[in-house]
């Protein structure tokens, strides 16, 4: 019987897993597109995700095989179904209100986030008391065919010029590709080509520490009026001369920023 429960609770858990596969289907291909704006955040979760979520899955067949009721221990299994339990309920709120608001999906993005690494592990535990041989190469197969999905995908799907990032329909997804090109060449001459001007001045910051040129600093303006609810670029030029103090031990990058008080910070933080 208690089997019986276990499996149908890794049914429970394998259907919820999917359709949370199905729905971050998009996101998990601007992961390797590099369109996914929340950069190591949104490798981790996706990809961490979509892992987790194909591990529930095998774990759920390896409970339905014929004669397995002595084959596996089944509290590896109910650890890993657990959270997909958890993450539904998290998720009530978008669905059970008229009209949710706009954090009804942040429990189920924390419940997500947090347990990746407690169902990965699980499962792997799972797979390596298994007292099947099968099962465990079954693991083995699974675990390398990820891998092999992963490096497939990332050779497809990259992008290999800044053409191909503007290809992208979306300014956010377009500016984040070429930001994240712009970084793996360390060239400043895609981050003029942002759109997005928050991203561009990210963008320039970062080549800027990188390379130690603290000119490319001077260039996080706008030459346009901004929206009121944007914030002015003199924010990010004063940061970036912070920072530049910083990492180069110059005071005179100090003295380039506007704002009094982060100017006075910098000045006796520069040693």
């Amino acid at each position: 019987m208690r089997r019986f429960l276990v499996a149908g609770l890794g049914v429970v858990a394998s259907l919820i897993s999917l359709a949370l596969i199905i729905n971050d289907y998009r996101s998990i291909i601007d992961v390797f597109e590099l369109a996914e704006p929340t950069g190591s955040f949104g490798i981790y979760f996706r990809l961490g995700g979509l892992a987790a979520g194909l591990a529930v899955i095998l774990v759920t067949v390896c409970l339905l095989l014929p004669g397995s009721q002595s084959a596996f221990r089944s509290g590896f299994a109910v650890v890993a179904f657990i959270p997909y339990l958890l993450a539904a309920i998290a998720a009530l709120p978008c669905f059970v209100s008229s009209r949710p608001g706009a954090l009804c999906g942040v429990g189920l993005v924390v419940v997500s986030y947090l347990s990746i690494p407690v169902v990965i592990a699980a499962a792997i535990a799972f797979i390596a008391t298994a007292q099947r041989r099968a099962v465990k190469m079954a693991g083995l197969a699974g675990a390398l065919a990820f891998a092999g999905f992963a490096a497939a995908a990332q050779a497809l799907l990259a992008p290999a010029d800044p053409e191909q990032c503007r290809k992208l329909s979306e300014v956010t997804k377009r500016s984040n590709c070429l930001k994240v090109l712009a970084g793996r060449r360390r060239d400043e001459d895609i981050c003029r080509a942002i759109e997005f001007r928050t991203t561009r001045f990210r963008c320039l910051h970062e080549i800027a520490l990188d390379k130690g040129q603290a000119q490319l600093c001077e260039e996080i303006r706008d030459d346009a009026p901004i929206k009121v609810y944007e914030s002015p670029a003199v924010l990010f030029r004063d940061t970036c001369f912070q920072n530049m103090a910083y990492a180069l031990h110059d005071h005179s990058q100090c003295e380039k920023i506007e704002a009094s008080q982060l100017r006075a910070s910098c000045e006796a933080g520069v040693p």
